[in-house]
């Protein structure tokens, strides 16, 4: 009996040198995680790949909905395989190449590891490819076959396979620390966000509200972003701090033009303090430079000043059609465009400062203390734990 197995091919971790090792454990490692509940005997390493043992063939959409999101897999393919014999690699490519009857045109691609096999690469091609226009109405296509027929040829074993799902890339989640983003219900940071998981950080997330002044929507429209991302990192924590008393001080002691400034500046110290607390060693923002006011240069010069540790702002360069269509590709568009009370939009001045001079925002500061103001920070905030398994 044929067995049925999936090849994941990894993205950048032939880069990692001494370290590859590593990336791959914990590859394999994420691997295991996402496939709960789906069936499959073995997960091992292989010539720079891993392999899937023994999975049930008839689960292949729920497998590729499983492992497309899964960061750091470059792409997998459904595969039987066979023993190291021509003949057999023939029939096994035959019968495949059968299953899709519509299809009209083909190519074989066969990649040779094991140098020992008395057949080059390029002589399987033909060998498969001429039995195969024998035995089928096929005809070959070498830059669009219908059918590619995907032979692998690592150590004793020969996999050969027609479906290959392309997934993300990136680096596995876990190989780049921990980060902390400022998470809103807009478009912009969950984008920010999914890039900084792609790089192999595990994000968690602290989201600000300004509940009861406004409602609670924009902390349901979070909850159910996080779902959406923990696609491709399994879980997350999200923090949730009530921001309204501080602004409702600003707001009564300070010009209009610079509540979104000290706004932002209060969200970064406070997280900057969670932080610390917590060993999150870089900040995330979805800002993205020129979009609006407070994401000027001057005003994220200002900004930055208030936190110890990095901010990582992934979309700074991007314009608002990449960003977009980016969050349309991971899940978070629908939900990030649904109606929602953001904390500083919704008090948002006619006429904010676009080039604050941080010698006077730092004054405007000490004015109301607002460092007295967020020393009880940790009191104030909320933990939820955001499970892939929850959806």
């Amino acid at each position: 009996m044929i067995e049925h197995v999936i090849i994941v091919h990894f993205h950048e971790l032939s880069l990692k040198g001494k370290n590859r090792s590593w990336f791959e454990k914990t590859l394999l490692n994420n691997i295991k995680r996402h496939l709960i509940g789906l069936p499959y005997s073995n997960i091992n390493r292989l010539s720079g790949r891993i392999i899937i043992g023994d999975i049930d063939s008839k689960l292949w959409d729920q497998y590729t909905r499983v492992l497309s999101d899964l960061i750091g897999i470059r792409n997998f393919i459904l595969a039987s395989k066979v023993e190291l014999d021509i003949e057999k690699i023939k029939a096994e490519a035959l019968k495949i190449s059968e299953v899709e009857k519509s299809k009209v045109s083909f190519r074989v691609s066969a990649r040779r590891q094991n140098k020992t096999f008395k057949f080059n690469s390029h002589e399987i091609n033909q060998i498969v490819g001429e039995y195969v226009i024998n035995n089928t109405h096929l005809s070959v296509n070498l830059d669009r076959p219908d059918i590619d027929i995907l032979i692998e040829i690592v150590n004793e074993t020969v996999f050969i396979g027609t479906r290959k799902i392309q997934a993300y890339g990136g680096l596995p989640v876990g190989t780049g620390e921990k980060g902390l983003s400022l998470i809103s219900s807009g478009i912009d940071s969950p984008v920010a966000s999914f890039n900084l998981i792609k790089r192999g950080v595990s994000v968690d997330y602290i989201h600000f509200h300004s509940s009861p002044a406004t409602s609670r929507q924009s902390i349901y429209n979070v909850e159910s972003i996080l779902k959406e991302l923990c696609r491709f990192q399994m879980d997350c924590k999200l923090f949730l701090f009530p921001l309204l008393d501080i602004q409702n001080i600003i707001m009564d002691k300070i010009n209009s033009k610079y509540w979104v400034i000290l706004f932002r500046r209060a969200m970064i110290k406070i997280s900057n303090l969670l932080a610390i607390e917590q060993g999150y060693k870089v900040l995330i923002s979805g800002e993205n430079v020129g979009q609006v006011a407070s994401q000027t240069l001057s005003n994220i010069v200002a900004i930055d000043d208030a936190t110890s540790i990095p901010i990582l702002r992934p979309l700074s360069g991007h314009n608002k059609e990449e960003i977009v269509l980016q969050a349309e590709k991971i899940g978070t568009y629908e939900i990030s465009i649904e109606p929602y009370q953001d904390c500083c939009s919704y008090f948002v001045p006619p006429n904010p400062e676009t080039k604050s001079k941080l010698d006077r925002i730092q004054r405007l500061e000490r004015s109301i203390e607002i460092d007295k103001l967020i020393t009880d920070y940790h009191q104030k905030i909320e933990i939820k734990e955001i499970s892939f398994y929850e959806k």
